[in-house]
């Protein structure tokens, strides 16, 4: 089976909360609804329109296979309602804290175009922006994607500023999270991966050549790497916030490891975990830090050596001190220096065998991880073999055996896992 195709099936399996995008910047112009973009000489067609520099089958695709049309839809469901009324809220199709991740979230009535439809969900503008301004002018004939981006089309292209926006729902910012009350009230947990979520997600677009001549190319590793930036800069930032690292007096626990404490006492998982030093011990859910800190090992060990410590400090000592220098020096690396080099990535095969090595010597050293750091792992080697011809053609199936112990959190075995990493690590070297 081709290595792409199984990782797509494996990975589908692990994403039971599809994502969910939040409202791009409108610049005061109006959101026009998706109606305007659905007619058959637009983007409505069923099937991809031949002789066109797009598909033209974009609203289609979206309303029939995307789940983020399906997500105001899903604050309509019996488990929704029991959710906020488990947290004293009302409806959740009024409740702002959902709708903001779960619609085209427009409050003010007069920004609102005679189509636009709250119940589209999570729509064309959310991502794109309001389009009052680009809605015509984009179709003109000879248009650049410069111009519609000075109308105020929202860039999806950059890879920085689409993981920023995927982000902000898919793990929080400073407006919006998913806190531990409302995992406790139900909630799925959330994760994200932003090439992983791109290659899962049905496609309304294709990178082709004219894409690439008018945007840019997509390379699978430059977008897990920069996801993952965006991800630990979301991390830091809500660590450092008094208002977001708090839930009265005690810290908000959504930002620890879930499996610090949910984990079944009867199967004796003490036995076999060493809880890195300190059982019954919440740790800091710190995975694109870990993440980054491994693949830069492959990229740029200046900057791996200096994060080793610092990520160590974070994990050991934040509940006993807080660890606000560490936090401090972590967030100056991430936006000073990891950001930049994010968006200057210059992918080759040496660099794609420089990092597949370092994340698979990472993986393989790790005693027992735990299913968060392990999914991120493999995700970023599958990212890393996408990019690669030669690596994906010599260690297919070695990351076939990977996914195959990551169908599922509550089956997952580390020991399995850990198995295949190395069997991995071992090959490379």
């Amino acid at each position: 089976m081709n290595t792409r195709l199984y990782y797509l099936i494996s990975l589908f399996a692990l994403l039971t909360w599809f994502p969910h995008a939040t409202l791009a910047q409108s610049n005061h112009a109006k959101y026009v609804g998706t109606g305007s973009c659905s007619s058959s000489n637009c983007h409505g067609s069923v099937h991809p329109v031949k002789g066109l520099n797009i598909l033209g089958n974009e609203y289609y695709t979206w309303s029939k296979h995307d789940k983020h049309s399906q997500a105001y839809t899903n604050l309509q469901k019996s488990d929704a309602k029991r959710m906020t009324s488990l947290m004293g809220l009302g409806e959740p199709t009024e409740e702002p804290l959902c709708l903001k991740c779960h619609s085209t979230y427009v409050p003010d009535a007069t920004m609102r175009g005679e189509k636009f439809d709250l119940e589209d969900g999570v729509s064309c503008e959310s991502c794109h922006g309001a389009a009052e301004r680009w809605l015509e002018s984009h179709a003109i004939l000879g248009a650049t994607h410069q111009q519609n981006l000075d109308k105020g089309l929202a860039d999806t292209v950059s890879l920085s500023k689409r993981a920023t926006l995927c982000v902000s729902c898919h793990f929080g910012d400073s407006d919006k999270a998913v806190t531990h009350d409302l995992y406790g009230a139900g909630h799925p947990r959330l994760t994200f991966e932003l090439d992983t979520y791109g290659a899962l997600q049905p496609k309304h677009w294709l990178v082709d050549q004219d894409y690439t001549s008018r945007k840019a190319s997509y390379i699978p590793l430059a977008a897990w790497f920069t996801g993952q930036t965006r991800l630990a800069e979301g991390v830091l930032a809500r660590l450092s916030s008094p208002e977001q690292s708090k839930n009265g007096l005690f810290p908000e626990l959504s930002l620890f490891d879930c499996y610090s404490c949910h984990h079944n006492l009867s199967e004796e998982q003490w036995k076999h975990r060493t809880y890195s030093g300190s059982p019954g011990r919440l740790h800091l859910n710190i995975v694109p830090l870990l993440m980054l800190q491994a693949s830069l090992g492959g990229i740029n060990t200046k900057i791996s050596e200096e994060m080793a410590p610092l990520v160590t400090t974070l994990h050991k000592d934040y509940q006993q001190t807080g660890t606000t220098e560490a936090i401090a020096q972590l967030r100056a690396l991430t936006s000073e220096r990891i950001s930049p080099l994010s968006s200057a990535l210059q992918v080759t095969p040496d660099l794609c065998q420089s990092v597949f090595r370092s994340l698979a010597t990472f993986g393989s050293k790790i005693e027992s991880p735990k299913f968060e750091v392990a999914e991120q792992i493999a995700m970023g080697l599958q990212a890393t073999l996408a990019s690669s011809p030669q690596l994906a053609k010599k260690h297919g199936a070695a990351i076939q055996k990977i996914f195959a112990t990551l169908t599922s959190s509550k089956a997952f075995d580390p020991a399995r896992f850990t198995k295949a990493i190395a069997e991995l690590a071992n090959a490379i070297h």
